[in-house]
């Protein structure tokens, strides 16, 4: 009497004889770690001016694999038994594996990520760098108007001490007091010496080519002022619309006697909530626009020089926006008064 043979059971269901598992390589359209992959061995090849054989380096050592493999597996294995035991649609081959698959690497304890959220992250530390590059220059740029600014004072102050002491009784040589004069005009050139202090002869004529002359003018100074008055009073539109529209009349009433006394006492909470110059954004193209014309171009101005035209701007936006910003608050409280 022959027997039956025995049926095998589908392979789906042999999961729990399954001793390795092998899942597919992370790949563009699939999934990618999200840990950075280490980066392929480099096999340089070298050759030597003896023999003019070639000969490899060996590779550099992987960093150490910290992902848990087995623990990996038996989830997977897990997944696999509850794709076959408890699910009720049944799957079959390629598509039991890839919801397998899918469940395993979707997990975010699995500690995989796909595709897109890898660019995503990507796009975001490209942006993080990119706005910490921009603030750095931002702030190197501050620092440097400020220490021209503060650069051009002392120079100031320098030069005024030398031209005042400096005369016939503490420098007796006339060289040497012309020297010191000379140093004084090169430390502050929008001040001339002449004529010199304690010279009793007169004033000394001067050679053209030692006589500095700043190319910033006058006009030049007031037209760039009035351009940031400009800028300042656009300023002020902005910041009405933010700080007063929009909101209730005893709010709008709050809010201007606040700023209204923070700017007569010089409150520095007060102003610093006000618009404010930019002054490490101020470049030539900013220069180029405000400047009148036949005005010096930016590069053509020495530190000093690019000092005065930022302080002249600043100055201009600064005082539009505290006059602009005060008009505005009186108008409040005016027609509030009113309409009681």
């Amino acid at each position: 009497m022959g027997c039956a043979p025995r049926r095998r059971a589908p392979r789906h269901r042999l999961n729990h004889r399954i001793h390795k598992a092998r899942i597919p390589s992370a790949g563009p359209a699939f999934w990618a770690p999200a840990a950075a992959d280490p980066l392929p061995f480099r096999e340089d090849i070298t050759v030597t001016d003896t023999d003019h054989t070639s000969s490899r380096k060996l590779p550099g050592s992987r960093p150490e694999d910290h992902t848990d493999w087995v623990a990996l597996g038996r989830w997977l294995q897990d997944i696999q038994n509850t794709l076959v035991h408890h699910e009720r649609t049944p799957r079959y081959g390629d598509d039991f594996y890839a919801e397998a698959l899918r469940r395993l690497l979707s997990d975010s304890r699995c500690g995989w990520i796909s595709t897109a959220e890898h660019l995503w992250l990507l796009d975001l530390h490209t942006h993080v760098d990119r706005r910490n590059a921009q603030e750095a220059n931002r702030r190197a740029r501050e620092a440097r108007a400020r220490y021209a600014t503060a650069s051009r004072k002392i120079r100031a102050e320098l030069a005024g001490w030398l031209r005042r002491v400096t005369n016939e009784r503490t420098v007796a040589g006339r060289y040497r007091r012309e020297g010191v004069l000379l140093a004084a005009d090169w430390l502050d050139p929008a001040t001339s010496a002449s004529p010199y202090a304690g010279l009793q002869t007169g004033a000394v004529s001067r050679s053209p080519q030692l006589t500095a002359v700043s190319p910033v003018g006058s006009d030049v100074l007031l037209a760039l002022r009035n351009a940031g008055e400009r800028e300042g009073r656009l300023a002020v539109g902005w910041w009405q619309q933010h700080a007063l529209e929009g909101r209730g009349a005893s709010e709008q009433a709050l809010t201007a006697r606040t700023v209204l006394g923070g700017i007569d006492s010089s409150d520095d909470g007060v102003l610093a909530a006000l618009p404010r110059f930019d002054v490490a954004g101020y470049d030539a193209d900013r220069y180029q626009a405000h400047a009148p014309a036949g005005a010096p171009g930016w590069s053509e101005l020495l530190d000093h020089d690019q000092a005065l035209v930022v302080d002249a701007v600043r100055d201009g936006f600064t005082d539009a926006v505290r006059d602009g910003v005060a008009a505005r608050c009186h108008a409040v409280l005016t027609a509030r008064a009113v309409t009681r």
